[in-house]
């Protein structure tokens, strides 16, 4: 039967370690089931609902740590081998505005998404979009070694112009940016742990740029000779710009750069987005800033970005970010989340 016990790594803040051990009267199945929910249970939490199934022939150790940089939710995975399952009824339970991205460090697993197949291994790297998960699963054959990152969709946007969000982006170990990421993100993981809050910042801030980056740099599939990327670029500038001054107006933007209103819709649509959520996404990246960085009270911040109040900026806040602005700054702005965290940690299976 599986027990939990509190444990203190050395410089690492409490965790919860669940040690499993086989009574002689507590069958093999009975056990599989209870590693089966652990492991639906961590899914859930930290990707998103499967349904699990462990090998019955050679189900071996696992284990996942999580070590979160404020909304991003930072895990690594160390599974055996097993089977999983999106259930039918697990679309409502689906966050649609995120991004999941996969670092492999070992072993592989066969993916079956919203319709694509990717075989997935050491250093892949494997970008997802809540959009593009559909009916699927996945399957581990031996084992696998793996570290995920789900970060809310505003924030990628927000990092910059022009940036086409994919429904299923696989790169793999020859290409210089993949391994860049892999490395820059073993040394976010050492050194999280030692970090003041503004270096935790900072760290966040570097990798949804990094992200973006890679995102950016797969290209955006229009001629070369058309102006709208550059355009594009020009647009999120002149919103950020006007972000302070009130309602921001499509028409005002089209008299900025001289262009017609269809050609300001044309750009935005090149990456998926309108004006109204490159927006949304900007100005609450900037009330997350000012709720990180100062003191105001979300009153004043909800009056700086021009919310109808406090309450306004409450639900949108929410709806993004799962969290109502006052315990967004409460979770986050005393520095937490530095630590590295044990959700399941568990032995081979065996008779006593």
């Amino acid at each position: 039967m599986p027990a939990m016990a509190a444990v203190r790594p050395e410089g690492v803040a409490t965790t919860l370690t669940a040690l499993y051990s086989v009574d002689q009267a507590v069958g093999r199945q009975q056990l599989l089931d209870e590693r089966e929910e652990l492991w639906e249970q961590a899914m859930r939490e930290r990707l998103c609902p499967m349904e699990i199934r462990l090998s019955r022939e050679d189900c071996g150790p696992g284990k996942v740590q999580s070590a979160d940089l404020a909304d991003l939710l930072l895990t690594d995975w160390d599974c055996p081998a097993m089977d999983g399952y999106l259930p039918r009824n697990a679309n409502g339970e689906l966050d649609r505005d995120v991004v999941v991205v996969m670092a492999g460090y070992g072993g592989e697993e066969r993916q079956s998404f919203g319709g694509t197949d990717t075989l997935f291994g050491q250093g892949a790297l494997l970008i997802t979009s809540g959009e593009g998960v559909g009916r699927g699963s996945f399957s581990v054959r031996r084992s696998l070694r793996k570290r995920t990152l789900v970060l809310p969709g505003p924030a990628l946007r927000a990092a910059g112009s022009g940036l086409k969000m994919p429904k299923s982006l696989a790169l793999g170990p020859d290409r210089p940016l993949v391994n860049i990421f892999h490395t820059f993100l073993d040394q976010v993981w050492t050194g999280l742990p030692n970090m003041i809050a503004a270096e935790r910042e900072a760290t966040r801030t570097a990798v949804i740029a990094l992200i973006a980056g890679i995102i950016r740099s797969e290209g955006v599939d229009v001629n070369d000779q058309s102006t709208l990327p550059a355009l594009r670029a020009q647009l999120d500038k002149s919103i950020a710009e006007r972000l302070r001054q009130g309602p921001i107006r499509l028409e005002d933007l089209a008299a900025d750069h001289c262009v017609s209103t269809r050609t300001i819709y044309r750009a935005f649509a090149l990456t998926g987005d309108t004006m109204k959520s490159v927006v949304r996404a900007q100005r609450l990246a900037a009330v997350r800033q000012d709720l990180l960085d100062t003191n105001l009270t979300i009153e004043r911040i909800a009056h700086r970005w021009h919310y109808y109040d406090a309450s306004h900026l409450g639900r949108e806040f929410r709806e993004v970010f799962g969290l109502s602005a006052g315990e967004y700054r409460q979770s986050y702005a005393s520095g937490s989340g530095g630590s590295i965290r044990s959700t399941i940690d568990h032995c081979a299976l065996g008779a006593s």
